[in-house]
């Protein structure tokens, strides 16, 4: 038998990773039997993912539950839609700040679905867009947080 990493059919041993512009940590398996694991433990929910995200905008103080509908097209940005795939992601405000008199707020978010940029469409369809996300942010801001937060 084939070693996972060699195995596309697997996806390689990867269970779950970042967004391109995002950093943190992946979930690879080192062996089949790990990779059936672990995408039983994530698919009914055991794994934990928590991420610390900045955005743009006030964030209300109390925690949100989001559960909205993403949909992706390929070669497109996803998108907030009736038709899109049930997403659920829960946010909670850590702290506010200004840059340059523009608000932001570091909120603490966990997601129980791992859709494609589920995280940066449901902050940005919230009126929260993340920082430095050429994506699913206007081009002048994405420039200007390019000059205090590059990746």
């Amino acid at each position: 038998r084939r070693p996972i990493a060699a195995d596309a059919g697997h996806q390689r041993g990867l269970l779950h990773r970042l967004d391109v512009p995002s950093s943190g940590l992946i979930l690879v398996a080192k062996t089949h039997a790990a990779f059936g694991d672990l995408q039983l433990q994530l698919s009914v929910g055991e794994i934990a993912r928590d991420y610390a995200v900045l955005c743009h905008a006030w964030a209300p103080p109390r925690l949100r539950r989001i559960s909205r509908r993403v949909c992706c097209h390929e070669g497109l940005p996803c998108v907030v839609h009736r038709r899109g795939k049930p997403c659920v992601t829960e946010a909670k405000v850590l702290a506010h700040g200004l840059r340059s008199g523009r608000a932001l707020s570091l909120l603490a978010v966990r997601i129980a679905t791992g859709r494609r940029h589920q995280i940066r469409v449901h902050t940005s369809d919230g009126g929260l867009p993340t920082v430095c996300d050429g994506r699913y942010t206007a081009h002048a801001t994405f420039s200007s947080d390019l000059q205090w937060c590059p990746r």
